[in-house]
């Protein structure tokens, strides 16, 4: 891990040993194009951090992107590492000290102007480890005679590994249960260590030793026992600070519980609501290479229910991998039948979601918390989508945040619009969500190009019979499109893609206004 960067047009990489760059990262250079594949499931998308798993000829692979979200992060990044490359160092120092990290393949950086625009950390898979927090929710779980050895020994392991860390020097700023792995057997479990770039060498002080314990309680969770606390806080001891005597044990346990308790007063909570019934309706037709990575999005929805419209192809036995409630149901067009679909669901409230989309972790999170406190008189929620396509997010050429009302109550929403512009139209007021849904809109450019042609036949069928365009607007609307994408909404800033977009944005107006022409005049051009 000692070599140095390989740098290109911007770009600078670290490779480890053995492992070729077109291994790691795709061969362009941006591993933005492995987070933004339809196969990719997105396991954080945080405005801080992005991280994915995906399957690449190299096996199973994680790739955190560290966001440039603020100017001060920016301007800091030119006197600071990045946190792909300190996160690239520190895998290399703990493992020098006998640590236990996740197989590092490459940490990548892209700066403009020695500012830092994105950075990348591409690691592989480890394979049979969970999160400490789950390991420990799965033990509880266990026959009695089991549980009790597997609680000694995770409690022992913890508490062994942040004393290990401690007496080596080394301090994790963020050590809590989603940050540790927990691999092996239940009696022997070995502990993997998650965000490297939080990581820093050197004198760890007592108020940081506090920090990581208090940290590792919160891991044990609310429902270890006093034991369990203890086991951990004398394993931390033996190995951080041996004789572990009874007076020195009660003295950190107490400004352990001192920490912990001050954290929970500032991090107050309010007693958790009951969050009502949802159910989730799916519209699909021959989408058998997209429809389970949404369905796996939805799970945690009470109902999903999965309408058909008439798939050739694997859609109908993937769906019923997922639920029991798949409808076949001829298709009639967008709109009548995502009304028919929201006239199935059991629930008050639901939730609509295309077989191209992806709910985060985040945004559920965000619609369970919104469901659970919505007024009354609250109809709906519109929900902002990021597009994923060509290897980039979205942000700009007028593409997000665009919301949609998705989320609504079944009793107050009927389905309007024209096909394939189809809206849910709810009666009562209507509250926007932050958290985007993530929409695949096109698998390349080919798929882009056959989508345009396939929707403006849709939208021209729509049109009543001797309507069009005339030339004027005809020439005129799509160059407007075309400024406002580009331009206006900063399309530009994307290089090549970014005209690419504006241009299909103009060529779809246009084509439209075409069709449109061909029908009433009989023939083109005119």
């Amino acid at each position: 891990m000692g070599e140095q960067p390989r740098r290109w047009k911007g770009w600078r990489a670290w490779v480890a040993p053995g492992v070729r760059l077109t291994e790691a990262i795709p061969p362009c250079g941006d591993p933005d194009m492995l987070l933004t594949r339809p196969d990719c499931r997105l396991v954080k998308f945080q405005r801080k951090v992005v991280v994915g798993q995906v399957t690449t000829p190299v096996g199973q692979l994680y790739v955190k992107r560290y966001n440039v979200f603020a100017w001060r992060v920016a301007l800091a990044s030119l006197a600071r590492a990045s946190p792909a490359e300190r996160a690239w160092h520190a895998a290399a120092a703990l493992r020098a000290r006998g640590f236990a990290t996740p197989e590092v393949l490459a940490a990548v950086e892209h700066r403009r102007a020695g500012v830092l625009r994105r950075s990348f950390l591409v690691t592989r898979e480890v394979a049979g480890a969970l999160p400490a927090d789950r390991r420990w929710a799965e033990i509880l779980a266990l026959p009695p005679a089991v549980r009790r050895v597997a609680r000694r020994a995770l409690a022992r392991a913890l508490g062994a590994l942040v004393g290990r860390l401690h007496a080596a020097g080394v301090y994790h700023a963020d050590l809590k249960d989603v940050n540790v792995l927990v691999r092996g057997n239940v009696a022997t479990p070995e502990c993997v260590l998650l965000d490297l770039e939080r990581v820093r060498v050197g004198p760890v002080s007592r108020r940081r030793r506090v920090k990581n314990l208090m940290q590792l309680e919160r891991t044990l969770g609310r429902r270890a026992s006093r034991s369990d606390r203890l086991r951990a806080l004398a394993a931390y001891l033996a190995a951080a600070e041996p004789p572990a005597e009874r007076r020195v044990r009660r003295a950190w346990a107490h400004a352990v519980l001192q920490a912990a308790a001050a954290k929970d007063r500032r991090k107050a909570k309010s007693v958790p609501l009951a969050v009502p019934p949802l159910s989730c309706i799916v519209v699909c037709q021959n989408e058998e290479t997209q429809l389970a990575a949404c369905l796996e999005s939805v799970a945690w929805c009470d109902r999903i229910i999965v309408v058909d419209g008439g798939s050739t192809d694997r859609t109908v036995e993937i769906a019923r991998r997922f639920t029991a409630d798949v409808i076949h149901h001829p298709w009639p067009g967008y709109r009548a039948q995502k009304q028919f679909a929201l006239e199935q669901a059991p629930t008050e409230w639901v939730l609509n979601v295309d077989a191209d989309e992806r709910v985060t972790a985040e945004l559920a999170h965000e619609i369970r918390e919104s469901l659970a406190r919505a007024p009354a008189a609250v109809a709906g929620f519109a929900i902002p989508r990021l597009v994923p396509y060509l290897g980039r997010w979205w942000y700009r050429g007028g593409w997000y945040p665009r919301p949609v009302v998705r989320l609504v109550r079944r009793s107050a929403t009927s389905w309007g619009g024209v096909d394939p512009h189809e809206r849910a139209e709810v009666r009562g007021p209507v509250r926007a969500l932050t958290h985007p849904l993530i929409h695949h809109t096109y698998a390349g450019v080919s798929d882009h190009l056959r989508a345009l042609d396939k929707l403006t036949a849709v939208a021209v069928a729509q049109v009543e019979a001797g309507r069009f365009a005339r030339g004027g607007r005809l020439l005129l609307e799509p160059a407007w499109r075309f400024w406002r994408a580009y331009v206006v909404r900063r399309a530009c800033l994307e290089g090549l893609p970014g005209l690419f977009v504006a241009l299909t944005d103009a060529f779809y107006t246009f084509l439209r206004f075409a069709r449109l022409r061909e029908r009433a005049r009989g023939r083109w051009p005119c």
